[in-house]
């Protein structure tokens, strides 16, 4: 559930607040002079862009619709009807509706108490018919993450029958978490796919650039069942430039950081429980009725999205996005202790 659909402040949906970079908008309207012409019936070059990138060798590359595309992808090339998918409940919307089209029993395992993958849990669900475990790091929509010896130790409990999906949509937001370089964690776990997104740092949503980056086998299978002309020239020009453009970036990332741990504060002296995210958003725990905090974002214009019984997911916007946010949460806080 959201606030209404002419809302001024658009924190639902975990966007980046701020316009494309100019030297990204530059490039892509370069790029449009040629929208008569085919992109790369594979995108080798898209690839090699990546590989450059990241350090990576091309062969360890997949490159997709969006990361949600290149998730369907490898859901295509490795699950069949009758094979299962364990994954964390909430998460990623995206990932029971994959298991729906791949014909996969889906296997939710709810988070633990502190808003994270209850690993155990998750680990007692793999078997023989489990062809992909999904984590999400940091987590969608909790935010929280799991350190690297963590996520290791959860490796050495999974068969190399099923890979791990370790979505990293938000790892640019994730500063102080630290672990072995892709290409060594790869290495080490050739079950290991590690997916990411120019959606959210790069705030390049609407282009969907998304890559995964796994050991050559496992990249060479999901490239063999991918579409051709995939990735459009549009697509690769923004890539090329969003690439080029880190301090710029990162700036942007320290902006919206800083206004995170702001919003954070202001919601925490409310008396809120909001686990320390290192995301673009913040998951506030919200186990009872939120209609108050639902009437005043809606009256201001806020819309922000709501896990009924479980809790709220607001993106981390401009200055003015989040006052409202904490304008509205106050309104609703005095609202509700008045009639205590």
């Amino acid at each position: 559930m959201a606030a209404a659909s002419g809302a001024r402040h658009l924190l639902a949906q975990n966007e980046h607040p701020y316009p494309p970079l100019p030297s990204v908008l530059a490039a892509l309207a370069g790029a449009v002079a040629d929208l008569n012409r085919y992109p790369d019936f594979r995108p080798e070059r898209f690839a090699g862009i990546i590989a450059d990138w990241q350090g990576v060798p091309a062969g360890q590359v997949v490159v997709g619709h969006g990361s949600a595309g290149v998730a369907l992808d490898l859901f295509h090339s490795v699950v069949r009807a009758g094979d299962n998918v364990v994954h964390s409940d909430p998460c990623f919307d995206a990932y029971p509706l994959f298991c729906g089209i791949a014909g996969a029993e889906a296997r939710a395992v709810p988070l633990g108490p502190d808003a994270r993958h209850d690993l155990a849990a998750m680990a007692r669900q793999v078997d023989a018919r489990t062809r992909i475990i999904v984590l999400c790091n940091p987590h969608n929509p909790t935010g929280t993450v799991y350190s690297w010896a963590e996520l290791t130790g959860f490796l050495r409990q999974v068969p190399a029958t099923a890979l791990v999906l370790l979505d990293e949509a938000y790892i640019d937001f994730a500063r102080d978490w630290r672990a072995p370089d892709v290409p060594d964690r790869i290495a080490a776990w050739p079950n290991l796919v590690v997916l990411r997104t120019l959606s959210k740092s790069h705030g390049l949503a609407a282009l969907r650039i998304g890559y995964a980056i796994a050991a050559e086998p496992v990249a060479r299978r999901v490239r063999e069942v991918q579409v051709p002309y995939a990735v459009n020239r549009l697509q690769e020009a923004g890539l090329l430039a969003a690439v080029t453009a880190q301090e710029e970036v990162d700036r942007r990332i320290a902006e919206i950081t800083a206004e995170r741990e702001r919003l954070r504060d202001e919601l925490l002296a409310l008396g809120r429980s909001v686990p320390p995210s290192l995301t673009n958003f913040l998951w506030v725990e919200a186990p009872g009725d939120e209609g108050a905090v639902a009437a005043e974002l809606e009256r201001l214009g806020v819309a922000v999205r709501f896990y009924p019984g479980r809790g709220i997911r607001i993106a981390v916007g401009e200055k003015d996005a989040n006052d409202a946010v904490i304008e509205g949460f106050t309104r609703a806080h005095r609202t509700v202790t008045a009639l205590r």
